[in-house]
């Protein structure tokens, strides 16, 4: 997966360079730089890689993991309840999105951390966690998750697509500890059997001992 990351940058940085030289050239014919109003110019060539930015990350989150739909606070405390999340376990939060699910972890007292692809909700992350106090023990990292290993963790929780959760089901029936649990609102992986759900949509998988038999996933 470090390749995608690799594309995504390189994606990243093609489409700001082109836009901003775009910029330039029409801010150049308009007469801008003649004028010597370099503040305009500044601001234009800033918006171009914000936009260009917001694009590739949002098309990225579509392709690699799932786009962000917010998840109203009743299901968050349904997953996190579900979960049976204590004090001083890690809770690790996949597509973390604007932090609301990292932040109430923390405000039982979990370890959370959340992995966010875009960085527009990465930052509205870390106003929300410093919002509800809870810096000491929420943290929102900026990346994807597919390259990062989670076998520390005690619960985790996801709001994917369909397409997704095969993938998903593999990677962490591979990676997670015996004990520790998944909460997926919305959507079940395909093969992991069932440890429980709600009336709203949340299903919880358990991950068994190592040599059971249903964490051997192969690929297909």
């Amino acid at each position: 997966m470090r390749g995608r990351d690799t594309v995504l940058t390189t994606l990243i940085a093609a489409v700001w360079f082109m836009t901003a030289l775009l910029a330039i050239a029409l801010l150049a014919a308009a007469g801008v730089f003649y004028l010597g109003e370099w503040f305009l110019a500044v601001l234009v060539i800033f918006l171009s890689f914000a936009g260009s930015l917001f694009f590739l990350s949002t098309a990225y989150s579509v392709f690699f993991g799932a786009p962000f739909v917010p998840t109203d606070q009743r299901n968050v405390d349904e997953m996190l309840k579900l979960a049976g999340v204590k004090a001083g376990e890690k809770v690790v939060d996949l597509g973390s999105g604007d932090g609301r699910i990292i932040v109430a972890a923390a405000k039982l007292g979990a370890r959370a951390e959340g992995w966010e692809i875009s960085p527009f909700l990465w930052l509205a992350s870390l106003w929300r966690i410093r919002r509800a106090g809870v810096a000491g023990l929420a943290k929102a990292h900026l990346g994807t998750y597919w390259s990062e290993k989670f076998g520390d963790a005690d619960v985790v929780t996801l709001f994917l697509i369909n397409t997704q959760m095969k993938r998903m089901e593999k990677k962490l029936r591979q990676e997670l500890r015996p004990g520790s649990r998944v909460v997926s609102y919305a959507f079940k992986f395909p093969g992991w059997p069932l440890a429980g759900k709600s009336g709203t949509g949340v299903y919880l998988y358990r991950q068994e001992a190592a040599g059971d038999k249903a964490n051997n996933v192969k690929d297909s």
